[in-house]
């Protein structure tokens, strides 16, 4: 893969490490953990949720080339993707882990794990349940985004590519499959990515083993009480409340947006007609004055 190693001008800067970790492992506890140690550019699903019109379509390719057969894959589309980005993890990035480790070969390469049964429940009453809502309000609200609201419609295509296409299963009904393809794609990236490469991590492990593999110090703080330079608490953030309120927040804006854009076409509407009804007026005034 020697072609695979020359720059392109979308790599902004080096890829340093990729994190081979599925959605809901602690992947953002993780972007933050990262950040803290000064891999400032870390690429995650918050990438694509915080500008879905630009980014989605990138990963839809992707995911049709590489999952569905529809065309090639190469270092230079990743570089379109990651290419300001020091470090990777979460899906959709980690869904092409083992290709990401080819084609970066000086990266270094985290196995971030969870269980599965534990991955497999936090998943459902998190991601699934955001865009499954069971109410009809909701289901009323997410039709209206989708309609009014191009970041809407832009997500939803890229999600359901990545569903369709990488996942393969419904998470609701299909919990032995899901668990099989979780299973199947850990085992892959150990099967795939050399073992030196490899560091298994899991966040419950905290600062030491990961700032020792990354060869950085562990960062610290200052003890208000005593004055002393203690540890820094490792972040844990995104559990499954704070996941839900994110999504109230997430769809609030979304209908937010909706609601703007739909005042905005009707306000268009009428601005036309108005022009068009004038305009027959005085082509009716002119035919009447003949």
């Amino acid at each position: 893969m020697d072609h695979l190693a020359v720059a392109t001008p979308d790599r902004v800067v080096p890829m340093r490490i990729i994190v081979c970790g599925l959605q809901r492992t602690g992947t953002l506890s993780m972007r933050m953990a990262l950040k803290q140690l000064g891999f400032n550019d870390c690429y995650h699903m918050q990438n694509v949720l915080e500008n879905p019109e630009q980014e989605a379509p990138k990963w839809v390719r992707l995911f049709e080339a590489h999952f569905g057969g529809k065309g090639t894959v190469t270092k230079a589309d990743f570089d379109k993707v990651l290419g300001h980005s020091q470090a990777c993890v979460d899906v959709p990035a980690a869904l092409f882990g083992v290709e990401l480790a080819a084609m970066y070969p000086e990266a270094k390469v985290i196995i971030l794990n969870r269980d599965p049964e534990k991955w497999y429940v936090s998943a459902l009453e998190s991601i699934v349940a955001a865009v499954n809502p069971g109410s009809p309000l909701a289901k009323f609200e997410m039709l209206f985004c989708f309609l009014f609201d191009p970041a809407t419609r832009a997500f939803g295509k890229f999600g359901k590519a990545m569903s369709g296409l990488a996942f393969r299963y419904d998470h609701r009904t299909e919990k032995d499959k899901a668990i099989a393809w979780y299973k199947s794609t850990y085992q892959r990236f150990r099967d795939e990515i050399p073992e030196e490469r490899r560091f298994e991590y899991q966040v419950q492990d905290g600062w030491g083993p990961l700032c020792a593999y990354l060869q950085v110090p562990v960062p610290m703080v200052r003890d208000e009480e005593t004055g002393d330079m203690v540890e820094a608490p490792f972040p844990r953030v995104n559990d499954r409340e704070t996941f839900r309120k994110n999504t109230r927040k997430s769809r609030a804006r979304a209908l937010g947006r909706a609601r703007e854009n739909l005042l905005v076409g009707v306000g268009k509407m009428a601005f036309i007609a108005a022009v068009g009804y004038a305009g027959y007026a005085l082509w009716r005034k002119r035919l009447g004055g003949r």
